[in-house]
């Protein structure tokens, strides 16, 4: 019995530092060109709608936002957001973060093999020092999952640039979208 619950309290040890699997990069022309506003993407029996909306501040930092709902089938039913994950729980939207010295996290869209991706680019930040450096970037993709009941973005993997990027947007097309 006590072998039992050591292996169970083992498995779950190792549940919760489950690492995402490496990403490779994709072709340029799966990238969504996302419309101000919002973009309708059809995946599977679903019409996505990608809202993006601008966040300004008197501070010089602004960002996008991107917030995905799942269309209803018909008129009158509910429309249902799709979550992602968060730094503490669930996030609700994916967001870009700009400083006057740097782009510090991008966020693109794209779409392989009728499956949506969203993915986040994001470079160290920590006050105009760092983000005047060049720096390593973490991409992350996460996988919609084409769930009526509970639609949500899950980590499908991660990957750090080669090179090193002052702005975020720019180790996409750079290391990720590749031609």
């Amino acid at each position: 019995m006590r072998s039992k619950f050591g292996a169970v309290a083992l498995m779950m040890a190792l549940a919760g530092t489950a690492v995402a699997a490496t990403i490779n990069p994709v072709p340029a022309a799966t990238q969504l060109k996302l419309a101000e506003g919002y973009t309708d993407v059809k995946t599977g029996d679903m019409t996505l709608r990608i809202v993006k909306a601008h966040v300004g501040s008197p501070d010089a930092s602004a960002f996008d936002t991107f917030t995905v709902y799942v269309l209803p089938r018909k008129a009158g039913e509910s429309w249902l957001q799709a979550t992602v994950p968060g730094q503490k729980g669930l996030g609700y939207n994916l967001r870009t973060y700009e400083t006057a010295d740097a782009n510090v996290q991008s966020i693109a869209f794209y779409q392989q093999g009728g499956q949506l991706y969203a993915v986040q680019a994001a470079r160290p930040s920590g006050g105009a020092e760092v983000n005047l450096a060049k720096a390593h970037v973490d991409i992350k993709v996460f996988k919609f999952n084409r769930d009526w009941d509970v639609p949500k973005f899950d980590n499908e993997g991660a990957m750090t640039t080669k090179g090193s990027y002052h702005d975020a947007a720019d180790a996409l097309p750079g290391e990720f979208f590749t031609h």
